[in-house]
């Protein structure tokens, strides 16, 4: 007969606070294994369509493509904003910062440009950092 002290001495103490890992999202690696493991024990009498089989791919590389196309897009816009940045260097702005009911407007020329490990670019005039969005006129360096 199996006593309680018995049963106590092979629990273990509870595991301390475990980190919980944010699920990884589906590669096109795993995706392949996957689908090769499903192929693999489909029913004989039933196998996947080649139609299915089409489609999943298919579904797969349009989001691939997706993927990549935004991450191209971010690094487009990354490189407009510093042309437009690099463009207005020592021409005279207009910047607006604050919400509609208390916007502040201040007035000058630009000296710095900054990007940030965002890539987010800011414009600095009069020693104060803007972001480029607040530009709201830009003015010709000729009178």
């Amino acid at each position: 007969m199996i006593s309680a002290a018995d049963i106590q001495s092979q629990m273990t103490a509870p595991p301390e606070n475990l980190e919980r890992l944010p699920a990884k999202t589906m590669g096109q690696t795993e995706f392949l294994n996957l689908l090769v493991t499903q192929m693999r024990n489909q029913d004989p009498l039933k196998p996947v369509s080649d139609t299915e089989f089409i489609a999943q791919m298919a579904q797969f590389t349009s989001l691939e493509q997706t993927k990549e196309m935004s991450a191209d897009l971010q690094q487009l816009r990354q490189s407009y904003n510093l042309t437009q940045g690099t463009a207005l260097m020592g021409k005279p702005v207009k910047v607006a910062t604050g919400e509609k009911e208390n916007q502040v407007f201040t007035n000058g020329i630009v000296t710095d440009i900054k990007v940030n490990k965002d890539g987010d670019v800011s414009v600095i005039l009069n020693g104060q950092t803007y972001d480029l969005d607040s530009v709201i006129e830009v003015h010709s360096d000729t009178p």
